[in-house]
């Protein structure tokens, strides 16, 4: 981001290489039943919204995903500094654009107990936590059309606490929802590819995957795991969170092995009966694949048409410019981010969504 960040500065040159005419690209229409969406476009000041605004338009991107940091928001307690994200909700609002926003599940260091890492807090009070979403809702009522505290929670990697305490700041978000936007919907979300393919593995519908770091699971491995304390735990914790926590969707993530992703979505929604949307799809990994535009662009197309197959309501690519901290995935993008070029998947999205 660092590197998109100094390259804003000289958009006005770079728009030349951002041309329709890109090479050894074949444009052929397609057309799928979903809403495509892309998840954490960059918009975070008017640099970067002036810089994806007319990428958006282009793509006929009408529904994106972006974060919202509770500690910005409220640094100091009782102190609060909505400017950011005014802006970013009233340019959304202005350009018809649907927000889906995802809350992290950290805070402020006053609101945080002993219970945290980079990723999450356990707060001292959920009082201040409620606090907080009241006046988020009641600043935007019926503005953000989705919201989730929270993401890829089944590990304590990305949430520290217990399942009782994820779901009761779920629930809080849940509870405000109701009663000043009750046109937003909330997701819980969202289950990581990695727990997916565990799911389907220890269920018998998969002989093997990889990790991001390209670490093979096996049968074997299957054999010996499944059952074991650890995996238990985790199960507990997803069926637990989706028996007590209150929500409207359920949210999934695909990345990479797209020839198992209808195991993975048929395996999951037997675990409930609410509708499954995708709010990050991608790829491809870069420990186990070719990483040529011509390649990536290939499987993106593949990627959109086996998830048409799934009947879901909304997917959003990660990502518009690439970057990840995730190195495995670096390259999923649309821009190239050392150049801010299209890349020849920014064509093939193009296609599937005018």
């Amino acid at each position: 981001m660092k590197k998109f960040i100094a390259f804003l500065v000289v958009i006005t040159v770079l728009t030349i290489n951002c041309s329709d005419d890109k090479t050894n690209y074949n444009s052929e229409s397609s057309s799928i039943t979903y809403t495509l969406g892309i998840s954490f476009p960059p918009v975070s000041d008017n640099e970067q919204r002036n810089f994806t605004d007319p990428l958006l338009n282009e793509l006929n991107v009408k529904h994106i995903r972006i974060g919202e940091d509770w500690s910005f928001r409220e640094p100091i307690q009782g102190s609060f500094n909505w400017q950011p994200l005014d802006d970013r909700i009233n340019w959304a609002t202005e350009n018809n654009i649907n927000i889906l926003l995802t809350i992290q599940s950290n805070g402020p260091d006053w609101a945080c107990s002993d219970l945290q890492n980079q990723n999450s807090c356990v707060y001292n009070n959920n009082n201040e936590f409620k606090n907080y979403i009241q006046q988020l809702l009641q600043r935007y009522p019926n503005q953000i059309s989705k919201i989730q505290f929270g993401n890829e929670w089944q590990s304590d990697f990305w949430y520290i606490g217990s399942e009782e305490q994820f779901t009761e700041a779920n629930n809080i978000v849940y509870d405000a929802i109701q009663q000043y936007s009750p046109e937003t919907q909330l997701i819980l979300g969202g289950f990581t590819t990695i727990s997916l393919r565990f799911l389907a593995g220890c269920n018998g519908l998969i002989d093997s995957f990889y990790n991001d770091e390209g670490d093979l699971f096996d049968q074997d491995f299957f054999n010996e795991n499944c059952d074991n304390i650890e995996f238990q735990t985790v199960i507990n914790r997803i069926n637990y969170i989706l028996d007590n926590a209150s929500y409207d969707l359920l949210d999934i993530h695909l990345y990479d092995d797209v020839e198992n992703w209808m195991i993975y979505y048929e395996n999951f929604i037997t675990l409930t009966t609410k509708p499954v949307i995708i709010t990050e799809f991608g790829g491809p990994n870069l420990n186990l694949e070719p990483t040529s535009e011509q390649y990536q662009s290939e499987r993106l197309k593949l990627y959109i048409e086996t998830i048409d197959s799934m009947k879901v309501d909304e997917a959003y690519f990660f990502k518009l410019v690439e970057g990840s901290s995730n190195p495995a995935h670096a390259q999923s993008g649309l821009i190239d981010n050392e150049t801010l070029n299209k890349k020849l998947s920014f064509f093939a999205f193009k296609d599937y969504n005018n």
